[in-house]
């Protein structure tokens, strides 16, 4: 039991942190759209540029780092723009593969507390040369038995914990791809509408790094 209460501290310790830093680095993707769809048409970006340096938070280091090298080639800026979305990923996948191995691990631990305690019952019939009656015996499966619900009681928030932190990053993620998509029909459409097909957009980079599945474990 000592092992699964290890992992129940640990696991509300990840959870904990992990919403409160999703709460950290959230950001109002609509007003953030339309204010930047009003730098563009008043040719101000320089000026949302300043105010998003300073910024920590993903989506606005991504657009940041866009509009940095927007008159830049666009070979460097698609580079720029992917390390910097891949980055940023990076900080919302933190610590979720703790919480994948506790969801794994916990019903594990619960399982083989249940095994070695039936063993152990199973050990007394022996000592006792088979003459046990069944009160004998019941102490010790019920306690075998309360390890496996143990296990389980802890793997299951967990797991739940761990697909609703997953479904925030990935739509962060898609955030981040959403954003570059708008900045490249503002500011190259008409540019991009005359010239010969090129290399993949920064679009097609960003969603690239965005959409790599990740599973639990």
């Amino acid at each position: 039991m000592w092992p699964l209460l290890g992992c129940s501290v640990l696991a509300v310790a990840l959870i904990s942190e992990r919403v409160w830093a999703y709460w950290r680095l959230r950001v109002a993707y609509g007003p953030l759209l339309a204010e930047l769809k009003s730098h563009v048409e008043q040719q101000s970006l320089e000026r949302l540029l300043d105010r998003l340096v300073g910024s920590d938070r993903p989506l606005h280091r991504v657009v940041a780092a866009y509009l940095r090298h927007r008159e830049a080639e666009k070979s460097l800026r698609d580079q720029v723009v992917v390390r910097e979305a891949s980055q940023q990923v990076s900080r919302y996948d933190s610590r979720l593969n703790w919480l994948g191995i506790l969801t794994h691990a916990t019903p594990l631990l619960g399982l083989l507390g249940t095994v070695a305690g039936l063993v152990g019952a199973f050990h007394q019939i022996e000592l006792k040369g088979g003459q046990v009656q069944p009160g004998d015996l019941a102490s010790g499966i019920w306690s075998a038995l309360l390890t496996t619900v143990c296990g389980l009681t802890i793997a299951l928030p967990c797991l739940a914990a761990y697909h609703l932190l997953q479904s925030v990053a990935g739509r962060a993620a898609m955030q981040m791809q959403w954003m570059t998509s708008q900045l490249d029909e503002w500011l190259f459409q008409e540019k991009s509408a005359g010239s010969p097909p090129g290399p993949p957009s920064v679009v097609d980079a960003v969603r690239e790094v965005t959409s790599t599945p990740r599973a639990v474990g």
